[in-house]
């Protein structure tokens, strides 16, 4: 019998505060689906910091990849243009010394702090272009990952607007859950306003250090009082809120961005003593396909 294809699913990776892993987690989880999946990568911070990350000058010749840019960033999305996503499933093992399992990874990348403005210039339904960009693509993908930028803007409400799910990245940290309350008010109220609704919530709590007290308890306090502050709200009260698995405090997070290398391809090629990561990461990543 042949297996039903499904529309693809959008997964954003949100939260208003920097420095939370944001990026890391949208990519690994975009790496992790692409094993037995068709997957796009959106980049849809003015930082462009997922864009540096994967390296694409690394793969690709400069003159053939300049001219892709400047004809399909996802900056084209506000000026109503289509887009066209760069194949980057050949470059996921490019460095690394093992070939781990891969299936189809795309990715749109972005232009920088342009995107910003340029958001913000336009005029009219500016809110819903990336969702209504996802809605035309949807077809060809069976998940569709979304790196966001932290601050509430133009950009920020097309993120939730076109999501199907939220992953929200947390820090184990003091006033984590301060910051993560005011954020989900702007969720609460974005849901409101454009009566919209969400399959899942996942919150991920990152650099997680067991061995430290504060993290111990910040932990504690995700997994009560913030799901109950949830639960309270109007609209994201009603939405099921799972907590993920903690993202460990480990030092190959920064070691792969510093050789421009994904996680799992970092830790299979050069440093296998830390494959209960590579457990965890698939772990959390079955976890939300589950729940899709």
């Amino acid at each position: 019998m042949t297996k039903l294809k499904l529309s693809g699913f959008a997964i954003a990776v949100i939260n208003q505060k920097g420095g939370v892993g944001k990026t890391t987690t949208a990519q690994i989880l975009a790496r992790e689906l692409a094993k037995d999946n068709k997957v796009l990568l959106i980049d849809f911070d003015g930082q462009a910091t997922l864009t540096e990350l994967i390296d694409l000058y690394e793969h690709y010749e400069k003159e053939d990849l300049d001219s892709y840019l400047e004809s399909n960033s996802i900056l084209k999305i506000f000026n109503r243009e289509s887009i066209s996503p760069l194949d980057i499933t050949h470059t996921a093992n490019a460095k690394s010394k093992r070939n781990v399992q891969i299936n189809e990874l795309h990715f749109i990348p972005s232009p920088g702090n342009i995107l910003s403005f340029t958001a913000e210039a336009v005029s009219g339904g500016k809110d819903l272009l990336l969702k209504k960009y996802i809605n035309s693509i949807k077809h060809e993908y069976d998940y569709i990952v979304i790196d966001s930028l932290p601050s509430v803007s133009t950009l920020f409400k097309n993120v939730l607007l076109a999501a199907d799910s939220l992953i929200i990245p947390i820090q184990t940290k003091t006033n984590a859950i301060a910051g993560a309350n005011e954020f989900i008010k702007v969720v609460d109220e974005v849901m409101g306003d454009y009566d919209l609704e969400y399959k899942n919530l996942f919150i991920l709590p990152t650099v997680y250090n067991s061995q430290r007290r504060n993290d111990n308890d910040v932990l504690a306090e995700i997994k009560t009082s913030y799901l109950d502050f949830i639960a309270s709200r109007e609209f994201v009260g009603q939405t099921k809120t799972l907590v993920l698995e903690p993202i460990p405090e480990r030092a190959v997070y920064s070691n792969a961005q510093d050789v421009r290398m994904n996680v799992q391809d970092y830790i299979e090629s050069f440093d296998r003593g830390k494959r209960d990561v590579l457990l965890l990461l698939e772990k959390i990543t079955k976890n939300i396909k589950k729940n899709r």
